[in-house]
Parts: C-alpha cells; sequence; structure tokens
C-alpha cells in the first residue's frame, strides 16, 4: 500500500484519533491531579583529595561509590531521624533518598523526597552534615597526605515538585493516544475491506473495468410499479 493511501485511511477517520487522544489525555490529567505532590530537595558534597595527585584522584572516585553507599546506610538514617525527630523507620528515610556520586565533577549529589517541601528540605541537609561530620573524624587517623575533604556545597533549599509532572504525563497521554488511534483506524479499516461500496472498490477487488451498474430501484419507482400491476389485474367494470 502506497503512503497516499495510508494517509487517506487516516485522513478518512481523523476524527477517531482525535477522541483516542483526547480521552487519553484526560486520562492523564485525571491521573496526575489525584496523585499526592511529592518534593524533591537537592544538596551536593565537594569530595576533594589532599594533594593534586592522579593515582590520589583515581582512588577517590572508587571511593565516592562507598560513600554512596555509607550516605545511604541504616546507620546514617537513625542518626537523621534522631535529630529531626521524625516517626518513621530508617529503611522509610532511606527510600526517602537518592544519592549519586558525579565522578568527573568529585561531587556527591543528595536528593530526599517528601510530601512535604521543608520536610524534604531537612532530610537532606541533615544527612549531609551527618555523613561530613563522619567523614572528618575518620580523615583524623589518617595521614595528611592521603586525606580525603567533603563538604557542603550549598545548602539545601525547600523542595521543589517532583511528581506528578502535569505537562509531561499530557504529552504522553497525548502521544500514546495517537498511536492508540492510528492502530484503531487502520483496525477498522481491515473489518470494512471486504465491503464494497463503489465502482472503484470493484476494479480494485476483481481486478477488471467496470463498464456499467444497474441502478437501484427507489421506493416511488417500486410503489409505482406495484400499482401498474394491480391495475392490469383488475377487472373492467364496462
Amino acid at each position: 500500500m502506497e503512503l497516499k493511501a495510508y494517509l487517506r485511511i487516516i485522513t478518512k477517520r481523523a476524527w477517531v484519533i482525535v477522541l483516542v487522544v483526547l480521552i487519553t489525555m484526560g486520562s492523564a490529567f485525571v491521573f496526575s491531579k489525584l496523585q499526592t505532590p511529592v518534593y524533591r530537595s537537592t544538596i551536593y558534597l565537594n569530595v576533594w583529595p589532599s594533594r593534586l595527585d592522579w593515582g590520589l584522584q583515581q582512588t577517590i572516585k572508587g571511593l565516592m561509590r562507598n560513600y554512596a553507599g555509607n550516605i545511604t546506610s541504616r546507620e546514617t538514617a537513625m542518626e537523621v531521624i534522631n535529630r529531626l525527630q521524625l516517626d518513621i523507620t530508617p529503611d522509610e528515610l532511606r527510600r526517602k533518598l537518592t544519592v549519586s556520586p558525579i565522578e568527573s565533577d568529585f561531587l556527591i549529589r543528595i536528593d530526599a523526597d517528601d510530601y512535604d517541601p521543608l520536610i524534604a528540605r531537612d532530610i537532606a541537609q541533615t544527612t549531609a552534615e551527618v555523613f561530613v561530620e563522619r567523614i572528618k573524624v575518620y580523615m583524623l587517623d589518617q595521614d595528611k597526605r592521603d586525606r580525603v575533604e567533603v563538604s557542603i556545597r550549598d545548602y539545601a533549599l525547600p523542595g521543589t515538585l517532583h511528581k506528578p509532572k502535569l505537562k509531561i504525563n499530557l504529552l504522553a497521554g497525548a502521544l500514546f493516544g495517537i498511536v492508540i488511534g492510528v492502530l484503531l483506524v487502520f483496525l477498522l479499516e481491515w473489518l470494512e475491506a471486504d465491503i464494497i461500496r463503489s465502482p472503484e472498490d470493484i476494479e480494485e477487488y476483481v481486478g477488471l473495468a467496470v463498464l456499467g451498474i444497474i441502478p437501484e430501484a427507489t421506493h416511488s419507482n417500486r410503489q409505482g410499479k406495484r400499482r401498474r400491476l394491480r391495475a392490469q389485474k383488475s377487472p373492467s367494470l364496462s
């Protein structure tokens, strides 16, 4: 089938695609509004070597992954809960945290999610402070040439809306609706493929030219024929 034929099919049933898109976008809008907003606060940690040594820098890159695991440990979570007086378990707090080492920039990113933007900020800030304090204590026993300095880059700010993302959900709903709508259009066309509606359909199906067609008798013509037939059959009154 040529591209023009596909475009003709889609154009003929464009209303189906539009209807499906409206339904999927409406569903995405309702789904977004029913979700409880989650806010995210982010804080960064600088991880610096005590000297500009290439070997030490490579060692730090490996340590950063270990640091990320320590930040999300139960021990760290329990300390954060005690300081903030949160009524949650360490595992619940750990699920609120996302830690990502950025080795190329010697940074560790800490994201904290919560339904309250201020609590999200406090969790991110306190988690960073607890970890930095522990690293400083640990580094006191290390040789000064091999020490690693970990510091807070910027203070955490109140969380911003992380999800639901209404615009992204609406866009995803529209794209999904277009795909489903196009598939539905071709399904309807396939179901009606054996129905002949015009001489062109006959020529395409049979492969022969149509020389003529028999006009369909109208309702009035059929009634007129029946009246003439009854008049011929009725006996003469003369």
